[in-house]
């Protein structure tokens, strides 16, 4: 067989028996499976794994002999990974870059044995940080003695680009959640490149929410208005008011009592403790004394402080159409009463037992766990009369506390018109460490001056409700802002004291 027809047949016509070789149309026959099985040496292929786009795939052999590729996180393809990951029970997460994926797929298995520990944690949040492009710096801070479950965790970014921001916070948040025991509780700080005006037009308000949970006073009054205004000398007298939790009784009870030309009042303070012992919520029960029909109006109304001035809520509404209750005793041979309620005595009536009303249900505050409370700020700017776009953008509202900052970033600002409005929610937690240290900035840095009114709200549910109330309500004048001093990078001395300049580059941060 010369050289030429050599290439015009398959090298498995060798392996056949001596009169079979002597046949070039088996030769030319046994191409197509030499194709398949072994690939042809004269149709070479590079690519390390075959997909249904190379060219020139070689034969089955070769593939087999690269099936070890597709168990290496670094070379399998992209639509393998999830079944990689699958053999190391790893869930891959959508948003997550390819470089990502293979990273975690190739390093999750010796970071298992730390799940749940604070090394495990920092291991793994760099191991995402690094893989992305973010750098790999990342504390965990754990010591906390007032809070033995909390944990804060601070990440350092190298981008400053608000979607690029949110998106990763969101995966840090993710990972956090499926990497921390189930009983702790935690707070992200994402630190970001950025500027530190020093010297700018700005007005600040600081503000409190509640008063401390363990000496806020809590007072129900309980005001009965009669339709008949001459019997409000003798409600007093005439009514029991008993206020009662629905799940523990509230111990000592001291009511207090007073009337005015309107309605006769009846209050109680309910102390924290006994808020928590009954968040299934309270009750009210009234009883008539008297042998004529009553008919009036109830109100509940619930009193606490919201930063540090009294407010009130209305709990309950509605009218009342009391029975009598008295009805003269009768005995029988041996003295035993029988019927009735109320005995009539030389020196008066004696009434035996009282007729209630059925309870008259309520809840105050829903529980601490589920709790939430919105806060709202609102600016409205009235000078200049004109409100641009890019004056608007040029005006930083900040609502900031003792635990984050939000210099460079806050969650739902909406801007229109003449109105900046900020939103922010904090759970029960967050409102602990945020007792004394709330404040709103509002700064200016346009070189025109600017006046207006900044308010904040709280929304939080009350006796199942929303209710929203209004805790600062303040005026605002702030001068023009020379533009040659907006953006002027500080000098610092050899002691490191700023000398000149009003902006810092370095980093700043905002908690999630």
């Amino acid at each position: 067989m010369n050289a030429k027809k050599s290439e015009l047949v398959s090298n498995y016509l060798q392996y056949l028996p001596a009169n079979l070789q002597e046949q070039e149309f088996v030769g030319q026959f046994l191409l197509a499976f030499e194709k398949i099985l072994s690939g042809l040496a004269d149709l070479p292929n590079d690519d390390k794994i075959i997909t249904g786009d190379s060219v020139n795939p070689p034969g089955l052999e070769e593939i087999i002999d690269r099936l070890y590729l597709y168990f290496n996180p670094q070379e399998t393809p992209e639509t393998f990974l999830s079944w990689l990951a699958g053999w190391v029970a790893l869930s891959l997460r959508d948003d997550w870059s390819v470089e990502v994926k293979r990273a975690f797929i190739q390093q999750i298995v010796k970071l298992y044995r730390w799940r749940g520990t604070k090394q495990g944690l920092t291991a793994v949040l760099k191991l995402y940080l690094i893989n992305a492009g973010f750098g790999d710096k990342v504390e965990v801070f754990d010591q906390f003695d007032d809070f033995p479950n909390y944990f804060q965790v601070q990440l350092t970014l190298n981008d400053r680009d608000p979607e690029k921001y949110w998106r990763q916070a969101k995966i840090a948040k993710a990972i956090i959640d499926q990497e921390k025991p189930a009983h702790t509780y935690y707070a992200l700080k994402i630190l970001v490149p950025t500027m530190e005006i020093t010297q700018r037009s700005q007005f600040v308000y600081p503000f409190k929410l509640f008063d401390n949970p363990q000496t806020q006073e809590l007072i129900l009054e309980v005001a009965i208005t009669p339709n008949n205004a001459s019997q409000i000398s003798t409600l007093a007298k005439q009514l029991i008011v008993q206020i009662q939790g629905n799940s523990t009784a509230i111990t000592p009870y001291a009511p207090t009592t007073s009337t005015d030309n309107q309605a006769f009042y009846v209050k109680l303070k309910i102390a924290y403790q006994q808020f928590l012992d009954n968040l299934t919520g309270f009750n009210i029960k009234l009883s008539n004394r008297t042998d004529n029909l009553f008919t009036g109006t109830l109100k509940v109304k619930l009193y606490f402080n919201l930063n540090q001035v009294l407010s009130s809520n209305t709990l309950l509404e509605q009218p009342l159409n009391l029975l009598p209750v008295l009805k003269i005793c009768q005995q029988d041979n041996a003295k035993k009463i029988v019927e009735g309620n109320t005995i009539l005595q030389s020196s008066g009536m004696q009434i035996t037992k009282y007729i209630w009303t059925s309870p008259y249900n309520f809840t105050l505050f829903d529980s601490p766990a589920t709790q939430k409370l919105q806060l709202e700020v609102i600016v409205e700017i009235s000078q200049p009369a004109t409100v641009t776009v890019d004056l608007s953008n040029k005006i930083a509202v900040r609502l900031q506390d003792d635990f984050s900052d939000f210099y460079l970033l806050t969650p739902e600002t909406i801007i229109e018109n003449n109105r900046i409005r900020i939103k922010r929610q904090l759970d029960y937690q967050q409102f602990l460490q945020t007792l004394d240290g709330l404040q709103v900035t509002v700064k200016n840095l346009n070189n025109v001056r600017v006046t207006g009114k900044v308010s904040v709200q709280v929304t939080m549910n009350i006796n199942q409700h929303p209710v929203t109330y209004q805790i600062v309500n303040q005026s605002f004048d702030l001068a023009a802002v020379a533009t040659a001093n907006v953006l002027q990078i500080c000098r610092r001395n050899d002691s490191g004291t700023i000398i000149g300049g009003n902006t810092i580059l370095g980093t700043q941060s905002s908690q999630i």
